[in-house]
């Protein structure tokens, strides 16, 4: 019986302990899935700003080309190109409905839809993907909602330099986060291409909103490779007075997507 007393306390300790410790646990696991939750969720929304406009300098394949970026948050985006940074003479125009292409040089324009895109079925485009691509935001292609979105992104991993890693469950797209409020990097990979765009050079607009001012892309398709590399300056996010539709004028004729791309030698 003196046994079996100093035997009772010692076994109902270790349970007690054993509770503790699984309350503890699955303490720190909720805290972890709020935490992810959170971070997704912030990554997710809109940036505070509707508007943003800056210069832009390309180099696609060796070649510079100075330009412009419009945007206006689920309205416009507009890029152009010119000419000594002095005449437009290219403009690529993407609308939630549609994606307008112009050659400005030789009156040329082209009117398709995010279907005809190349690479369009690989990375899943379409007006809010571009949209997140630019304004530094993750994103689930085919879901414009938040909540919706929310569902097909996980936490993955954290890396041993803080940087966590979030993955879209149905397409595949990985996103490298800097663990609280900023887009490093995008990659989705498979049945032979790779893509990715990598941010760099974040600077404050508008407050504390951090925005890249460098982006560097790249896409393999069957072994053939395209690079190109983007940088800003002069970025603005007060609202201006510019169309969200470039209007084409008579003289412009109009051609097939491909038919204007091979024109541009693009």
């Amino acid at each position: 019986m003196r046994s079996v007393r100093y035997i009772l306390p010692v076994i109902l300790g270790a349970l007690l302990l054993g509770g503790c410790r699984s309350q503890s646990a699955l303490k720190k696991q909720k805290e972890q899935e709020q935490e992810s939750a959170r971070l997704v969720h912030t990554l997710l929304e809109a940036p505070p700003v509707h508007e943003l406009t800056a210069s832009l300098s390309f180099n696609l394949r060796g070649t510079k080309v100075s330009g412009q970026l419009r945007m206006r948050r689920g309205r416009s985006i507009q890029i152009s190109a010119s000419m000594l940074g002095l005449v437009e003479v290219a403009r690529i125009e993407f609308l939630p409905e549609m994606v307008v292409v112009m050659d400005k040089f030789h009156n040329l324009y082209s009117v398709c839809h995010y279907a005809d895109i190349p690479y369009r079925n690989e990375l899943g485009l379409d007006f809010e993907v571009v949209q997140a691509f630019l304004w530094n935001r993750i994103f689930s292609p085919g879901s414009s909602n938040i909540t919706d979105a929310s569902t097909r992104l996980r936490v993955d991993r954290t890396d041993e330099q803080g940087a966590v890693y979030i993955r879209d469950i149905e397409c595949g797209y990985e996103f490298v986060t800097n663990g609280k409020d900023r887009l490093n990097a995008v990659a989705k990979a498979g049945g032979g291409y790779k893509f990715r765009i990598d941010y760099s050079d974040f600077t404050a607009v508008s407050g504390k909103w951090a925005y890249p001012l460098s982006l560097a892309a790249a896409v393999n398709v069957s072994g053939s490779d395209l690079n190109f590399s983007v940088k800003m300056s002069s970025v603005s996010t007060e609202n201006k007075n510019w169309p969200d539709r470039t209007q084409v004028t008579r003289r412009m004729k109009q051609v097939t997507l491909d038919e204007l791309l091979d024109n541009l030698d693009l």
